[in-house]
């Protein structure tokens, strides 16, 4: 049958846990995966039909990416890329990012990222999950520093204050989300703690920058 259908195309920041509209750091990692029957056109001799993205609409200075697209060893009808951007602006950015496959069938896709100051470090979307939960929760947040190891203190209070435990643990993430911290509902002497809200602080450390940030959030226990 004819091949009349472009390429399947998915888009990321820094790694495959990124979520459109998240945020990223000031030079992160573009991350695009192809799938097309036909597998992707990467001909120099083909005019017009590179695999191109558009930062921000900016079609003066379009970036030409055949040369890092690599197709799977063991499959032609996959591939990818990776691609380095630099320096960008503190703001929301969009890429575009158009590709053809072998029979010049086109294909376009586009990506909203928001690009946090590296001069500092960021937490965003602090939460637990599940959350009220019984004896199991895992604490997520997103954050500006991939690939750099972050020392991360979680302390959990009770309302009026007093502490009931504390965790302490290392974490580094390829991008910009952070879900390694668990949490059993015991206190710091391994006793159940009583139902209700807890006050929590998350506290984080880049551990190459230096750089320090904390975030206030609550949780609820139920028996």
């Amino acid at each position: 049958p004819e091949d009349n259908q472009g390429p399947q195309l998915r888009l990321y920041m820094n790694d495959e846990s990124f979520i459109d509209g998240g945020t990223t750091n000031q030079s992160p990692l573009f991350l695009a995966f192809f799938e097309d029957e036909n597998g992707i056109n990467t001909s120099l001799t083909s005019v017009d039909h590179d695999i191109v993205a558009t930062l921000d609409g900016d079609q003066a200075n379009q970036i030409i990416l055949n040369d890092y697209d690599t197709t799977d060893l063991d499959d032609y009808t996959t591939g990818s890329l990776a691609y380095r951007l630099r320096n960008l602006a503190v703001c929301l950015h969009t890429i575009h990012l158009k590709a053809y496959d072998t029979y010049n069938n086109p294909a376009e896709a586009s990506l909203n990222f928001v690009v946090l100051d590296d001069a500092k470090l960021v937490l965003e979307h602090v939460l637990n999950y599940p959350n009220p939960f019984v004896n199991y929760t895992e604490f997520w947040f997103n954050h500006n520093k991939p690939n750099e190891p972050l020392e991360v203190q979680l302390q959990i209070f009770t309302v009026s204050g007093k502490l009931v435990r504390t965790i302490n643990q290392v974490v580094q993430n390829s991008g910009g989300l952070s879900r390694e911290i668990h949490w059993d509902g015991l206190d710091d002497f391994g006793q159940k703690i009583g139902k209700g809200v807890y006050v929590y602080k998350l506290e984080v450390k880049a551990t190459i920058s230096g750089l320090k940030a904390k975030k206030y959030e609550k949780l609820v226990i139920l028996q």
